[in-house]
């Protein structure tokens, strides 16, 4: 969709589809900041004059994005203060849901670290069937170790301890929550 470093042209809005926001250290190395799913407001920098994207944004597949023009989205605020305030309330309210558990996330253990993102891209992606919830999106062990700052082997250990525990399921990249109620334990150890 865009890129690190580049122009932003306005207000980017998934409207179908996934999609990763990846940001670069001075090394070069990409890190996974988020997936985000439909109705997400992808990008907040199209409200400031010059801005540039913070992170870069890829899509992991088919999907829609609706891009809006940032002068345009300006002339309908003004001619529309109820909208600007429900917007001001809407940005508001995921920047408080997405900054007051990423305070808390580096200090907990890896385990918990885990047991937190699969349940919440369960929550956000899942589909429930008769053996729990399936992950309704496929991530290799280093884009799960990028999402949760471990290293590629402590996920595959912990997935394997998982399995043994009989807590999840996984068949490739696929991953199936068996029992979402004992990760939500294992996620609030520190909680």
């Amino acid at each position: 969709m865009f890129y690190e470093g580049n122009p932003s042209l306005g207000l980017y809005v998934l409207c179908e589809g996934k999609a990763k926001l990846t940001t670069s250290a001075p090394s070069g190395h990409q890190r996974i900041m988020n997936i985000v799913g439909p109705g997400t407001l992808v990008e907040r920098s199209g409200f400031c004059n010059g801005a540039l994207h913070a992170v870069t944004c890829e899509t992991l597949e088919p999907s829609q994005v609706c891009l809006v023009d940032r002068l345009g989205y300006f002339s309908l605020l003004e001619k529309n203060p109820t909208l600007a305030i429900g917007l001001l309330q809407m940005v508001s309210g995921e920047t408080l849901r997405v900054r007051l558990p990423d305070d808390r996330f580096p200090f907990r253990k890896s385990a918990e670290r885990l047991a937190m993102l699969l349940l919440d891209l369960g929550k956000r992606f899942g589909k429930s069937g008769p053996a729990g919830v399936t992950l309704g999106i496929r991530l290799t062990r280093e884009e799960l170790a990028e999402l949760t700052g471990s290293a590629p082997e402590t996920v595959i250990r912990l997935l394997s301890r998982f399995k043994r525990q009989r807590l999840v399921e996984t068949n490739g990249s696929e991953i199936t929550l068996l029992k979402p109620e004992r990760l939500e334990q294992i996620a609030r150890v520190s909680a």
